[in-house]
């Protein structure tokens, strides 16, 4: 599998993850509209989950080419 090809299902695995914690708190409200921390919290959990996965990744490529 490419990097570029692993790179691409772990960012939509991401979305998804993310997008169904969107559905859970909109299921949350009621189905009304989300506060300003819910928001925050999503975005947060969005960004880390991110940055976790990729920086995760990118170290176990760039052991890869390594050796």
């Amino acid at each position: 599998m490419s990097d570029k090809r692993r790179i691409i299902i772990i960012v939509a695995s991401v979305i998804g993850g993310t997008l169904l914690s969107l559905l859970l708190f909109k299921m949350r409200r009621g189905g009304q509209a989300l506060e300003e921390h819910d928001v925050t919290t999503l975005i947060t959990n969005f960004v880390f989950s991110l940055a976790i996965i990729l920086g995760i990744g990118f170290f176990f490529i760039w052991n890869k080419k390594k050796d």
